[in-house]
């Protein structure tokens, strides 16, 4: 037998093994990177849409709260319950407009609060009340509060008239002495503690009047 052909028988099985070994080994297929989804921004592309009802709406909250990071606050006040809903434009478009009115009625009565507040602080700054009347009206109020601890009707009575306050003043006041439960009980195991209250408050109201005798803007107006 020719060299050349032992060479060539000799290469075939080596030829053979290779293909053999190159045709079991498995081809990786590369998937394509998977895209994670924001269901928030899902939502609103897809309510948003041809929709110009809830891309105004949108408009209107984003412009209300300003600088404030819109996607969290919509997320934390809900909006993602609408994911689920069969009308999601619908969904959103209520949501929008419910957190537009909510938020702008917060404002209003909080600038309405601020300008009374104001208001309230220039009156007060026209008052010169003297150190008389002062002490006087510190002591009325004391005798007043501890009226009102004791459910003293003939003295609130008196002192409503005294003071110029109307059923709605006189509600708020009992409302806040109500919810003193700890003076009540102070009181009930022991009614002379009533006078050391007495005391305590005349110190606070002749320290800062303004604030502790019984409407004091309506008395030294």
């Amino acid at each position: 037998m020719k060299l050349s052909n032992i060479f060539i028988c000799a290469m075939v099985p080596i030829l053979i093994a290779s293909c053999a070994h190159k045709s079991a080994t498995p081809i990786k297929i590369e998937e394509p990177p998977q895209i994670e989804t924001d269901p928030l921004s899902v939502l609103m592309q897809q309510t948003e849409s041809n929709n110009p009802y809830v891309v105004n709406a949108k408009d209107q909250l984003q412009k209300l709260l300003q600088s404030q990071n819109f996607n969290e606050y919509i997320s934390n006040e809900g909006i993602l319950k609408c994911v689920n809903d069969p009308n999601q434009s619908a969904c959103v478009l209520n949501f929008y407009l419910n957190e537009y009115y909510e938020l702008k009625y917060d404002i209003q009565i909080r600038k309405v609060i601020e300008d009374k507040q104001i208001e309230h602080k220039i009156e007060l700054s026209k008052i010169n009340a003297t150190q008389a009347n002062i002490k006087k009206y510190c002591d009325l109020s004391a005798d007043f509060t501890a009226a009102i601890y004791t459910n003293d009707n003939n003295k609130i009575s008196t002192f409503q008239t005294l003071f110029k306050m109307n059923k709605g003043d006189l509600s708020i006041l009992h409302t806040k002495i109500l919810k003193d439960n700890y003076s009540h009980f102070l009181i009930d195991e022991n009614p002379s503690i009533l006078q050391e209250m007495k005391t305590e408050f005349m110190e606070k109201c002749v320290n800062d009047p303004k604030n502790n005798i019984i409407n004091y803007l309506n008395i030294f107006r």
